[in-house]
C-alpha cells in the first residue's frame, strides 16, 4: 500500500475540463465556462485536487447534491417508481473522472471476471451471451437442466455503507490516501431534492453512493467483489447491480444451487444490501420429457416466483430458449414508440395550425 497521496498533473486536469459537455450543477458553475477556461484553470484547480487527496478531504460544496427523481417506468404512481439522479458540481465530476482513471489498475488483479459493467471493450451482449452459451452448452448433452435466479436489489447504490466499503478496498491494496478520500467523499454528504420550482431542505447522508455520479457505478462493483462463484455447475455474473445465479443441474442434485443461493442472501443481509424478494424471479429451462414441477426456493422464508419468461438486461428470456418472444416484443414496442412519436407530432401540427388560425382570426 502506498504511502504518498495521488498525484495530478496540470495536462491531466485541463484534458478532462475539455470534455464537459452537461448543464450546470448545483453550484452553479456552468460547464462551457470550464471548458473554454480550460487553459487558464487547469493549474489553479489542479493544486485544489492534490490537496483535497493529500487531506483526505471533499470540500462540502462539491459533494453536494440535488436529487432529480427520474421516472422508471412510463406512468410513476409511488416513490419506488422514481429513480433518485444526483446532479453534482461539474468540479467535482472532473475529478472523478481523474482518480476513476488511476483507481482502475490499482483494483485490476481482484476484479470478477464474471462482472461485465464498466470494463473495457465488455459489455451487456457479453453478459447475455455467456449466460446463453453456458445453459446451451449444458443442455446439449441429454437429462440436464438450468435453473437462473435472477436477483434484485432495492436501492443498491443507496444502501452502500462507506466503513465497509473502505475495508474491502484496503484488502485488495488500494492506496491509503484514496481510500481515505473515498470514505469522506460517501460521508456527510448535504443533498436535497428538486422537482420542478420545488427544493427540499438539505439533509447529511453518510449512507449510499449518489447515482447519476461519476465513481459510484465502479465504487457498487467493488464493494461486491468479494463475492463470486464459478464452479463446474454453478455461477454468479453480475452486471452493475444486476445479479444472476445460474446452475447447470444432472443426477446430482440441487444442492449448490440451493446453497449459493442462501450463501448470497446472507452475504446481501452483512453487506447491508436489502433483497427485493417480490421482484426476485427465477426461470427453469429444463427440456427433459418426464420431469415434475421445480421445488421452489426461499429466501427470508419466501418462495422465489418461478416463471416462464424474463427480461435480462433488455433481452427478453424465456424458458425454452426461443427467440420469438424477444422477437415480437421487441417488434411490438418499436411500433408504439412510433405510433407515439408520430401522435406526438401529429399533435404538435395541430397546435400550431390551431394557433395560425386563433392569431388570424383575432
Amino acid at each position: 500500500m502506498a504511502n504518498h497521496p495521488l498525484f495530478l498533473t496540470t495536462e491531466e486536469v485541463r484534458t478532462e475540463l475539455k470534455r464537459l459537455r452537461q448543464v450546470r450543477g448545483p453550484d452553479g458553475v456552468c460547464p462551457r465556462l470550464l471548458r473554454d477556461c480550460a487553459t487558464q484553470l487547469a493549474e489553479p484547480l489542479q493544486y485544489v485536487f492534490n490537496m483535497s487527496l493529500q487531506q483526505g478531504k471533499v470540500p462540502v460544496l462539491w459533494k453536494t447534491s440535488c436529487l432529480v427523481p427520474v421516472p422508471k417506468v412510463g406512468r410513476p404512481v409511488k416513490m419506488n417508481d422514481y429513480r433518485p439522479v444526483a446532479l453534482i458540481s461539474h468540479v467535482m465530476k472532473t475529478l472523478e473522472r481523474l482518480l476513476l482513471r488511476h483507481l482502475r489498475p490499482q483494483v485490476e488483479h481482484a476484479q470478477d471476471k464474471l462482472q461485465f459493467a464498466y470494463r473495457e471493450n465488455i459489455g451487456v451482449e457479453d453478459a447475455v451471451l455467456y449466460m446463453l452459451h453456458r445453459a446451451q452448452s449444458h443442455l446439449d448433452e441429454p437429462g440436464g437442466y438450468v435453473r437462473i435466479m435472477f436477483f434484485d436489489f432495492s436501492s443498491a447504490f443507496n444502501t452502500i455503507q462507506p466503513h465497509i466499503l473502505r475495508g474491502k478496498l484496503e484488502k485488495m491494496g488500494v492506496d491509503n490516501y484514496l481510500t481515505t478520500w473515498v470514505s469522506d467523499y460517501l460521508t456527510g454528504r448535504p443533498q436535497y431534492v428538486r422537482l420542478e420550482n420545488c427544493v427540499s431542505e438539505t439533509v447529511l447522508s453518510s449512507t449510499g453512493a449518489p447515482q447519476g455520479t461519476v465513481l459510484a457505478p465502479f465504487l457498487f462493483t467493488l464493494y461486491t467483489l468479494d463475492f463470486q462463484c464459478h464452479s463446474k455447475s454453478c455461477h454468479v455474473q453480475k452486471y452493475s447491480d444486476d445479479t444472476a445465479v445460474m446452475a447447470c443441474i444432472r443426477r446430482d442434485g440441487e444442492g449448490e444451487y440451493r446453497e449459493l443461493v442462501r450463501a448470497f442472501s446472507q452475504w446481501s443481509v452483512n453487506n447491508h444490501l436489502l433483497l427485493n424478494t417480490t421482484k426476485t424471479k427465477e426461470m427453469v429451462i429444463d427440456p427433459r420429457r418426464s420431469k415434475s414441477p421445480p421445488l421452489p426456493v426461499s429466501i427470508d422464508g419466501a418462495d422465489i416466483e418461478v416463471v416462464s419468461s424474463y427480461k435480462y438486461l433488455g433481452v427478453h428470456l424465456d424458458d425454452r430458449l426461443d427467440w420469438s418472444f424477444n422477437t415480437t416484443h421487441t417488434h411490438t414496442h418499436t411500433h408504439t414508440h412510433a405510433y407515439t412519436q408520430s401522435a406526438a407530432q401529429i399533435s404538435n401540427i395541430h397546435s400550431c395550425i390551431f394557433s395560425e388560425y386563433a392569431q388570424n382570426h383575432k
